[in-house]
């Protein structure tokens, strides 16, 4: 009896084990930049990553948002680019995005591991 305590013990410990840590080799550290283009017809607050021929673009999850406007300032212009050295990871989540003539865009959700200003 005492056996089986043990093991439910066990397998409700390993149950309560938390999924939602990072790996390492989940991380993704690159230079990006910070941008709204409301006001030119583009999008609203996203990231823009070079990479190679094409440019992504992702969104913040929620979470990401207090160390954006942490290490950014809170930006109140619809028109603005700036630059940023990120560590993130994806989600696997999709967000929303306003866009001008009044669209919406869909984007892959990051979240902000470290966001640093150049």
């Amino acid at each position: 009896m005492k056996f089986l305590i043990v093991v439910f013990g066990l397998l409700a410990w390993i149950g309560c084990h938390d999924e939602s840590k990072v790996l390492d080799e989940d991380l993704v550290e690159s230079d990006a930049t910070w941008v709204n283009m409301l006001a030119s017809d583009g999008c609203s607050w996203h990231f823009s990553i070079v990479s190679g021929d094409s440019t992504i673009s992702y969104l913040p999850d929620e979470s990401s948002i207090v160390k954006i406007d942490k290490e950014l300032g809170k930006i109140d212009s619809y028109y603005s680019f700036t630059p940023v050295r990120l560590k993130y990871s994806k989600t696997g989540n999709k967000g929303t995005v306003q866009c001008g003539w009044g669209r919406n865009a869909t984007f892959d959700e990051i979240k902000i591991i470290a966001i640093y200003k150049k």
